[in-house]
């Protein structure tokens, strides 16, 4: 095990957290404080800054810095360093505290406002506005310095030696169990410290709450103030969001090369669409069956843990006399991707049930309905869209997982998202942004598939 790497990890995560909770903090303020399209179009550019694919990102970076970038010939910048990894993730991760500071914020009442009158600008931030957001501020530090330390992905693609990724080479190139161990415990104790440390910890939610007006909160901040966030939001706006997708849908090789790509990747696009439609299906209905078990928060160890390692952890466990079956197949890939994600779908079926009206369910306690009719009568028309959300999510993070099937991955099995990891490290940019666009539509497909449910879903009938 080297402890330098281990150093390397830490001093990456550490910046990361802090930038990514300093413009999370400010994109939340510009979010609160706006009202009508610049909020929308700030929520909106904060979800699918978080929902894009993390090799999305990195591409668009390497078209730009890389050893042939467009800019390189002006900046002098290194895309392959420290500080291009710390980069690249800071505009993955940097909605997550915006997110949660969010839902801090919403909390914020006319009340507390008219308390102190006087307090404006800069004052009430520092007497106001960081003390009530401050416990989502570490929280959401906390939970992005775990998801940058465990990174593999970009550091991996951008050539930049890690802690994690020094696992993934020496095990995929010697087969040794023993770096498990060697390794494992320093990966394991940082989600498992984040997991001690949030316990029993109440996070806040943007649709929690409903907060208070815009233009309140607008005329107490200031002129200046309002300036300041207002450019930031816009600047990572179009660094996380516009520059990839531009990158994507402006370079015309990409649409060019698309029916190459899909002609030679027919099996790959099946493969990256089952696997994360499966396990989007089972996830969340297998939470909802568990969620009375208050014991499976435990399971945010899996989501948090380097997706390598479980990878690891199966082949140890699977690769068994009579379970050919099994590893030599897509099961061990819906293993992996299921115990990854188990806890989102978990978390979610647990939040969506907390939203189910008191009343209801007590009534249906009282008459001794079956679960199909509990689930068609009570659950469906009240926490649909939850269990909707929670799938789609799990959908997404199937689509784009590269780590955790990366090492269980059987013959024939690969999926778009392992393709496009293994073409980044040879500079196919074309061909990359190709797949990447036929990633985007699987993405849009179950929207797509919703949109056409609602349109055509039968009105009931009036009297």
């Amino acid at each position: 095990m080297s402890w330098g790497l281990l150093f390397n990890s830490l001093a990456l995560a550490l910046p990361v957290a802090l930038a990514t909770v300093t413009v999370g903090w400010l994109a939340a303020l510009f979010i609160a404080s706006s009202r009508g399209g610049a909020q929308l179009l700030a929520l909106v550019g904060v979800i699918v800054s978080l929902a894009l694919p993390p090799f999305l990102v990195v591409n668009a970076w390497l078209g730009l810095l890389g050893n042939v970038g467009v800019l390189k010939p002006w900046l002098s910048l290194d895309i392959y360093s420290h500080g291009g990894v710390a980069w690249v993730l800071t505009l993955m991760l940097w909605p997550l505290p915006c997110l949660m500071c969010l839902g801090a914020l919403k909390r914020l009442t006319v009340e507390m406002l008219d308390a102190e009158p006087g307090l404006c600008g800069w004052p009430l931030v520092r007497s106001l506005l960081l003390p009530m957001t401050l416990p989502a501020l570490l929280q959401s530090g906390l939970i992005v310095f775990a998801l940058a330390f465990n990174n593999i992905a970009v550091p991996a693609i951008l050539q930049v030696k890690v802690f994690p990724a020094q696992f993934w080479v020496q095990f995929s190139t010697s087969y040794n169990f023993e770096l498990t161990w060697q390794y494992g415990w320093a990966m394991a104790a940082l989600p498992l410290a984040l997991l001690l440390l949030l316990r029993g910890r109440v996070m806040a939610w943007p649709w929690e709450s409903q907060g208070v007006q815009a233009e309140v909160l607008r005329n107490r901040l200031g002129q200046a103030l309002l300036n300041l966030v207002s450019v930031v939001v816009c600047l990572f706006v179009a660094l996380s969001v516009l520059l990839p997708l531009g990158h994507l849908l402006l370079d015309t090789r990409t649409w060019t090369d698309l029916l190459d790509a899909v002609r030679a990747g027919g099996q790959a696009i099946w493969n990256s669409f089952w696997y994360s439609a499966v396990t989007a299906t089972l996830v969340p209905a297998l939470g909802l069956a568990a969620v009375r078990w208050t014991g499976l928060r435990l399971t945010w160890l899996l989501f948090f843990l380097p997706g390598v390692l479980l990878g690891v952890l199966l082949i140890y466990l699977l690769n068994r006399p009579g379970l050919g079956w099994l590893y030599g197949g897509p099961g061990i890939v819906l293993i992996a991707l299921g115990l990854r994600y188990f806890a989102l779908g978990w978390e979610g079926m647990r939040l969506a049930r907390a939203s189910l009206d008191a009343d209801l369910q007590n009534l249906t306690d009282l008459t001794g309905l079956p679960w199909w009719q509990r689930c068609r009568h009570l659950f469906l028309p009240q926490a649909g869209m939850a269990m909707a959300a929670t799938c789609y999510v799990v959908y997404l993070l199937c689509l784009w997982d590269t780590e955790t099937m990366i090492l269980v991955v059987p013959p024939g099995g690969e999926t778009l998202a392992l393709r496009v990891f293994n073409l980044l490290h040879y500079g196919h940019h074309a061909q990359v942004n190709a797949l990447c666009l036929i990633l985007l539509m699987l993405a849009v497909l179950p929207l797509g598939f919703w949109a056409v449910f609602r349109l055509f879903k039968k009105k009931p009938a009036r009297d």
